[in-house]
This record gives structure tokens, sequence and C-alpha cells, in this order.
């Protein structure tokens, strides 16, 4: 007997890992709007980034076929303003003396180089910059030195003249300072101008120098006023300096030595001699040694001797008073 066969079985080689199963996600209203924001960024971006390569193509195609057009029109714009920055006197009428640009020129045909040089020919002035400020305007930043010395000197028809000394050492005619800051410059002696060019040789010492005069107009003010002529004759051999103020013909400092200490000790001396009865006059102070200060009066030992000493007034001279407490504040 012959068994029919079972045609419902399934055939062979397919099972229930073959049916189909994709499912499509669901997305929710953020998710689209977070999908819809993300398609935008890249389309911005794509946009701006067509855009910038447009401008550059075009650029670059304008320099490469209208280059003459472009500089004709950027060399004619004519300088029509200076702007001056300064951290010093110089006026803006002084900076146009110098420069001296003709009418007809344009900002780009200027020579930056060569008007810098200008500009530093004169000591006064350290430090120069010059830029364009398109598209008609020049723009001058100066650095300006400052005196802390004069000197006396010939000109070409050999009458006396003022110069003016920096802490460099740069020796300059120095324009638009005030009068009277100038009167009280003391005055340099012991030194030796040398020609150079249009000006003089910097001055050897200067920063020394520079260090006790500013030393002395921060901490003893009223003793820096009566200073006259600081002599340098000195500096070199001794390392001394030499001050001759109103009423002491020598002060004799040391480059070697803290000048805050020196110009302390010379403070003290003057009112402790002015503290005695008959308050000799003093001839001579030397700060130049560690440890002790010889002093020279101008009135004899015996006349001295003879009359009672009164005591030393307090010094008004503050060296920055400790901030320790005593066992008694304690």
């Amino acid at each position: 007997m012959t068994v029919p066969a079972d045609n419902s079985a399934p055939p062979p080689g397919r099972s229930w890992r073959n049916i189909r199963q994709e499912v499509r996600p669901a997305m929710s209203r953020k998710g689209r709007r977070r999908q819809l924001a993300a398609w935008a960024k890249v389309t911005a971006l794509s946009t701006l980034v067509a855009g910038s390569g447009w401008g550059v193509y075009e650029i670059a195609h304008t320099w490469s076929t209208d280059r003459a057009a472009l500089a004709t029109a950027v060399h004619s714009a004519l300088v029509r303003e200076v702007v001056l920055i300064t951290d010093g006197v110089l006026t803006k009428q002084w900076v146009t003396g110098v420069l001296a640009l003709p009418k007809s020129a344009s900002l780009m045909a200027l020579d930056l180089p060569a008007l810098r040089t200008k500009l530093l020919a004169d000591g006064q002035v350290q430090v120069a910059v010059l830029t364009r400020n398109f598209p008609d305007t020049l723009v001058v930043t100066l650095q300006e030195r400052t005196p802390v010395a004069r000197v006396q000197a010939a000109d070409s028809t050999g009458a006396a003249k003022q110069l003016l000394v920096a802490k460099d050492g740069t020796v300059y005619d120095g324009v638009n300072y005030d009068k009277a800051m100038l009167a009280g410059l003391p005055w340099l002696d012991g030194i030796r101008l040398i020609r150079s060019g249009n000006g003089y040789e910097p001055i050897a010492g200067m920063a020394d120098v520079s260090a006790l005069l500013s030393t002395a107009q921060l901490q003893v003010p009223h003793l820096y006023r009566d200073w006259l002529i600081v002599s340098l004759a000195r500096l070199e051999e001794r390392d001394e300096i030499v001050v001759k103020a109103q009423d002491l013909p020598e002060i004799i400092f040391s480059r070697k030595r803290d000048f805050y200490k020196q110009v302390a000790q010379l403070d003290y001396v003057i009112d402790a001699a002015h503290g005695l009865e008959t308050a000799p006059a003093l001839q001579s102070v030397n700060l130049s040694l560690e440890g002790q200060v010889p002093v020279r009066l101008q009135a004899a030992p015996d006349a001295l001797a003879a009359t009672p000493a009164a005591k030393p007034a307090a010094p008004s001279f503050s060296i920055q008073p400790s901030q320790r407490k005593t066992k008694r504040e304690l």
C-alpha cells in the first residue's frame, strides 16, 4: 500500500528564522526636531563653505586679471590725517614737521622705515612705530625719553646751550618740557661730551646716577631740591658719585652700596647737625663706607669743642618700620 506524500510539511532549509522581521521604528517629535536641526546645520555649513570658496575665487580672479586697477585705486588714496599717540610731551605739530610729508603723498607709497628713522634721529624719541590706518590715516606711536639731569655744552657758534640727559645716557636738546621741571634737574659735571654724527655719544654711568637721583627724589625730596651738581669724575675709578648741594659742598655716594641706605644716613646726619645748639655747617659727608659716615665740618675744631652739644633731633627719614610686635604689645 502506498502512503501519499504530506505536502503540508515545510520545504527543507526553511524555518521561522527566515521570516522577515523588519519593523519601522517610530520617531518621537523631539527626535524629528533634532534631526531637522542637524540637517539645517549641515546645509548652512555647506552653504558657508561654498560661499567662502566662491569669494576666494573671485578675489584671486580679480587680482590676476585686474591687478593694475586695484593697485592704482590703493595708491591713489592720499594721506589726509596724521594721528599721534605718545607717552611724553611731543605734539602732532612737531611730528608733522619732522616727517615733512608732501601734499601729494599717498598712504601706500609712504616709506615707513625711512620716516621712522627721521623720528628716531631726535634723542627725545626712544621708540617709534608707524602704521597705516586705511583709507587715509597715518598713525604714529612714540615712546619718549625722560630727562634726569642737565649738561651745558657749546653750539656751533660757541654760545652755551642746555642739553638734557636721559636715564640711558642719551644727550638731546629736548622740546616742550615744563620749564619749572627742567630748572629742578641737577647739572652734570666731570664728564666729556663726544660728538657722534649730529649728536653726542651716550654718557656712561647714567643708570647709576639715575637710580641715585630717583631714590633721593622719592625718599628725601626736601634734600633733593637743594642738589645742584652731580659729578661723575670719580665714578669710573672709585665707583663714587659726588653731589654738591645748596648748603653742603660735598656728598659722596658709592654705587656699590644701596642708595636707599645712603640717603637715609644722609638725612640722619643732616638732622643731627641741625640739632646742635650752634648748628655748625657741614663741609663734607662721605657715605661710601660701610658702617661709618665720616663728616667734615666748616667750623674750627676748637670752636666746636667749646660749644656744648645738644641732644640730636630724631631723624625724619623712615626706613620701612618692622611689622613685628614687641613682647609688651603681645
